[in-house]
């Protein structure tokens, strides 16, 4: 996230989604995936988090978080052949639709260390005893992206 929007607007972005998936949040995501399927291969992440408002406030920045969405479409994730933007989808689906439904945490890590978008199950919050379902996005910091090599000419 870091290269296509501000240190301040991530930091925002991961408050919103683990606001709205949180334990109090999740009751009305759960109502909103039975009625409208808000999650699922129909729908982009970009489609389904702007439907839910889950963007930056500045409308500037709105672009970049677009644009880092739908190159989750390129990232890796945990399971095999499975694309990051894929597997977050799944899992939120899966997790909105099932019997018991958890809470949901977004992190993030280095992508220096891994590019796959991850997805784990603990205690993201040291102040909770809610089990979450904790999805980490690859993400690397503001102007430290690798510049893409220039093509020789020959």
């Amino acid at each position: 996230m870091g290269d296509y929007i501000k240190d301040s607007t991530t930091s925002d972005i991961l408050v919103q989604l683990n606001k709205r998936f949180d334990a109090d949040g999740l009751p009305e995501m759960i109502a909103l995936q039975k009625e409208f399927k808000v999650f699922s291969a129909k729908h982009s992440l970009r489609q389904s988090f702007a439907l839910l408002g889950i963007v930056p406030a500045d409308a500037s920045e709105r672009q970049g978080w677009f644009y880092f969405l739908d190159q989750l479409h390129k990232y890796k994730s945990d399971l095999p052949n499975v694309t990051g933007h894929d597997r977050w989808v799944k899992v939120i689906q899966k997790n909105l639709e099932s019997a018991k439904p958890v809470p949901l945490a977004t992190a993030a890590h280095a992508a220096a260390d891994d590019l796959s978008l991850k997805v784990t199950q603990g205690k993201p919050l040291v102040y909770s005893s809610d089990d979450h379902i904790i999805v980490s996005v690859p993400t690397t910091p503001r102007g430290q992206a690798k510049p893409k090599a220039a093509k020789s000419k020959k």
